[in-house]
């Protein structure tokens, strides 16, 4: 196969990482180029994966080594500001009824999984995908040096701030969520008894979540909407990104009258683990490709964390690339047009689902007036187990071609 003959790939985050393995297994040849000079994922923090991420994992022969260095999540608990439970399900019932183990893992054993699925000859570290050009073979990319190279593909997985949307669909800024997230990695054990539990903590435009890790660690992440952080005194959106010990103070302040895990887990954590982000998204848009482009992960549907869904979709996208494009003739323009078309009338539903239900609960749980804090939480105590197993796909066959279907 030739040089131009390659999948050319920007962005190697998950989605840009699992893409490319996706269709390295599916017999393409692939680039990968990266902004970032080395190799290691986000420091200090964690994410969580919903089965039917853990089998698009499976499908790709990445699933062992990013199991092992998780913790299995058993229950998960929601709890008002007072402590009082007000919702929760056995997360064992997900895990069966998929096939597939619910983990909370840190981001770097993800991101060498991804990688060890990929020769290292495949990844350009420090090499930026600036633009592109597509003509009737091919698509030639511009790299932030000056230099140029081609293919028959190119595959934008540079999140957020794609510059490859950017060309496809103009130049426009993302939509502020109006919260915070300040999440980092504790060494204080996880109080759950003995059964792994994911807890999440919903008040008056504040939230608190805590997940399970191995080693007796614990995952949290703190959000806080932007009037509260700004009656607190901490910095508000579009400030320096740097969390300092007087933020960290301020922080553990504000969370004192929750419940006192959280106090806690931020008090056992020193200011220079806290990895601080203001939450943005983009509302969904359709035209995820054009004949030989195609957007993959946040570059294509963005989506605040609030359900935890964003690494899981760009893992689903991976291999729903690869099914669509196995066996297809890259050097065929209109045939390659269609495929890709194929793949946004694949995902472009069951994304935009996941996004739009993620700014909803983002924007529910940010919610500051005491009266509507109220409704909701009654809401969610009078939501019962079964229903809340149904949201999170339990009796659904998932839709995740496996290893053997290659």
């Amino acid at each position: 196969m030739s040089a131009r003959d390659r999948v050319l790939v920007a962005g190697a985050g998950i989605a840009g990482l699992a893409t490319a393995a996706a269709l390295r297994h599916t017999g393409f040849d692939v680039t990968l180029y990266e902004r970032a000079a080395d190799g290691t994922g986000a420091a200090g923090s964690a994410l969580g994966l919903h089965p039917a991420a853990v089998l698009a994992l499976r499908s790709l022969g990445a699933d062992a080594p990013v199991i092992e260095a998780a913790e299995e999540v058993h229950r998960w608990e929601l709890l008002a500001w007072s402590g009082e439970r007000i919702g929760g399900w056995p997360q064992t019932k997900v895990s069966e009824s998929f096939g597939a183990p619910s983990i909370t893992v840190p981001r770097a054993p993800l991101h060498r999984a991804l990688r060890m699925a990929l020769p290292s000859g495949d990844i350009r570290q420090g090499a930026t995908v600036a633009g592109y050009r597509e003509t009737a073979d091919g698509v030639e990319i511009l790299l932030a040096d000056g230099t140029r190279d081609r293919g028959r593909l190119l595959i934008g997985a540079d999140g957020l701030h794609s510059a490859v949307r950017r060309q496809m669909h103009g130049d426009t800024p993302p939509r502020p969520a109006r919260f915070t997230a300040w999440r980092a990695i504790s060494d204080l054990a996880p109080d759950d008894k003995g059964v792994p539990t994911a807890r999440q903590v919903i008040g008056a435009g504040a939230t608190f979540g805590h997940w399970p890790l191995p080693g007796g660690r614990t995952y949290w992440v703190a959000t806080l909407a932007d009037e509260v952080q700004e009656a607190a005194g901490l910095t508000v959106r579009g400030g320096p990104p740097a969390h300092t010990p007087k933020d960290h103070a301020v922080l553990a302040d504000v969370f004192r009258t929750a419940p006192p895990r959280a106090a806690q887990l931020i008090g056992a954590t020193a200011p220079a683990q806290v990895i601080r982000t203001p939450i943005l998204d983009r509302p969904p848009l359709a035209g995820w490709s054009t004949a030989r482009t195609l957007l993959v992960g946040d570059a294509a549907h963005p989506m605040v964390p609030t359900t935890g869904q964003g690494g899981g979709q760009a893992l689903l996208d991976a291999v729903a690339v690869a099914a669509v494009l196995r066996g297809a003739d890259l050097g065929d323009h209109h045939e390659l047009a269609g495929r890709l078309h194929t793949f946004e009338e694949q995902r472009f539903p069951v994304a935009t689902a996941a996004a739009q239900a993620a700014w909803h609960l983002g924007q529910l749980h940010h919610e500051r007036d005491r009266a509507q804090v109220a409704r909701r939480d009654r809401r969610f105590q009078d939501t019962t187990e079964a229903e809340w197993l149904a949201r999170l796909g339990v009796g659904q066959a998932p839709d995740v071609p496996s290893r053997s279907a290659r």
